[in-house]
């Protein structure tokens, strides 16, 4: 059994062929997705827990964002954790409206077992709001 940075550069090994099948088999069943992510509408940018959770993710990336450019850095590791600044930059499939060229970091975090326990995306999420032709909330909390 290889290193929990092992398993991350598998992962991004299997995302480039497109192999969510064996992205699926390295995360731990009730696995936390994007725990603590602010509400947005972009379909693939949303907090939950499970496989079945993962797979959304998937397939709403792969319906909604095309990249012309995804380079994962080199990791950075220390105990159940590894994060890798991931340079990405593309094109909104719903919208046409480019994805602009920005880093984003992945964190990941490993259970005992080897397996993913969670992962999190961490960047500036306006850029994926843009192509998506939609933008933060201005409504203001309502007064009392």
């Amino acid at each position: 059994m290889g290193t929990n940075t092992d398993a991350v550069l598998d992962i991004y090994a299997a995302f480039g062929r497109g192999d969510v099948a064996d992205i699926l088999d390295r995360l731990s069943d009730d696995i936390r997705w994007d725990e603590g992510l602010r509400p947005m509408q972009v379909p693939y940018l949303r907090a939950g827990s499970g496989k079945a959770h993962v797979l959304e993710f998937f397939q709403a990336l792969s319906s909604t964002l095309e990249f012309t450019t995804f380079e994962p850095g080199a990791p950075c590791a220390a105990q159940d954790t590894v994060m890798v600044a991931v340079r990405e930059a593309g094109r909104n499939l719903v919208t046409g409206l480019p994805l602009a060229d920005d880093v984003t970091v992945h964190i990941w975090t490993f259970a005992p077992d080897g397996k993913v326990a969670s992962f999190r995306h961490v960047g500036d999420f306006a850029i994926h709001e843009a192509a998506a032709g939609v933008g933060v909330s201005t409504t203001a909390p309502a007064s009392r």
